[in-house]
């Protein structure tokens, strides 16, 4: 273990000369002017969304120490999960010291009695997006919403890194103690946060706490009926279906055990019959995460995951090694989301690999 993360440092600069062989290879096979069809001269095939993958993963491995320490960790654990290559311990490793000294801030705030304070200064740090201003008025349903969700995530990393430690354990005490119920019950939250509370609802679930999946779909259904899709504005829309893939999400452990259609028919249904406006009216991030949802249930061969990878594979650039924002911008950072989502949909990994598993590298015990 320890020659494996020794190696981690030196990782991008092995991937360095087949960065160059793939771009060489994606410059040729795969059209670059993204009005035309990148599929039309090589066909429907794996090979050529695994070649796309490929090309996207060496880009991001040459690149993984522009991004911050989180983006870094989340795009390590991803690859992991998806190859089982420990190559990049080093960069969970790195999330998990950063992580630490989070919880002792969120402790503080705990001692203080200053959730509220706490959530209004993370809002102060958001944008003016329509999407911004429903969470700002959000806070007046539940003001102190972004504390418990920021601290959820948080204990959620450490739990998927399998990795405990005395403040952990507190913080998760007291997280715990807490009651979600009324999160689900406000319509305005749903339109906020539906992605956020999908991810609540199964979080505390994990982490040994009440199970809100009912109210969560109960809200869900109440708020975004399969049959108004027309009546959302885009931002409304895309809201609806980070909702619908998140829970499938979260349940799987972002991507660590498969999941059966049967738990989520309702989710699957809709997405059956509506993946044509999916893929003409979502972003690339919604529609990779709608076709992942399909590989997690094991459904290989079904029509509506091949359409969310031909879909990606259209929008992906040679030139960049990468798929772009919506506004053709190729920024390696805050591009990081869609591309390595883009990576697992593409890469298409029939086997899942629990982890990382910090515990028996990192200075803190083993849960």
């Amino acid at each position: 273990m320890e020659c494996r993360i020794c190696a981690a440092d030196f990782y991008p600069m092995k991937t360095a000369l087949l960065g160059l062989i793939l771009v060489g290879f994606t410059a040729i096979f795969f059209v670059i002017n993204r009005d035309e069809d990148p599929l039309s001269s090589i066909g429907k095939t794996a090979a050529a969304y695994r070649g796309i993958a490929q090309a996207i993963k060496a880009n991001y491995d040459q690149q993984l120490d522009r991004l911050t320490g989180y983006k870094a960790s989340h795009y390590a654990a991803r690859i992991y999960r998806i190859s089982g290559d420990s190559a990049y311990l080093n960069y969970n490793l790195r999330d998990l010291e950063l992580m630490t000294g989070r919880v002792e801030k969120l402790l503080q705030v705990v001692q203080e009695d200053a959730a509220i304070e706490y959530s209004h200064a993370t809002a102060q740090r958001w944008s003016s997006s329509p999407r911004a201003k429903l969470r700002r008025e959000s806070l007046a349903i539940a003001p102190d919403f972004p504390y418990y969700l920021n601290s959820l995530g948080i204990l959620r990393r450490a739990a998927e890194y399998r990795v405990c430690a005395p403040q952990f354990e507190q913080l998760k005490a007291h997280v715990l103690s807490h009651d979600y119920m009324h999160y689900f019950s406000n319509p305005l939250m749903i339109q906020a946060w539906a992605a956020q509370l999908a991810n609540v609802a199964v979080w505390v679930k994990l982490l040994g706490g009440d199970d809100y999946s009912d109210e969560f779909t109960h809200a869900m259904q109440q708020v975004y009926p399969h049959g108004q899709d027309h009546l959302l504005n885009a931002q409304q829309y895309q809201n609806k279906l980070y909702g619908l893939t998140h829970i499938i999400l979260a349940n799987s452990e972002y991507y660590q055990r498969t999941i059966k259609r049967s738990d989520f028919a309702w989710i699957f249904d809709y997405f059956d019959d509506h993946i044509d406006t999916i893929v003409a009216r979502a972003s690339v991030d919604v529609i990779a995460e709608v076709g992942i949802a399909y590989l997690l249930a094991e459904e290989f061969d079904h029509p509506a995951l091949e359409k969310t990878k031909r879909s990606i594979a259209q929008q992906y650039d040679a030139t960049y090694q990468m798929i772009p924002s919506h506004t053709g911008e190729f920024n390696i950072a805050s591009g990081s989301h869609r591309n390595i989502l883009s990576i697992m949909l593409l890469s298409s990994p029939r086997k899942l690999y629990p982890g990382p598993w910090l515990s028996g590298v990192a200075a803190a015990m083993p849960c």
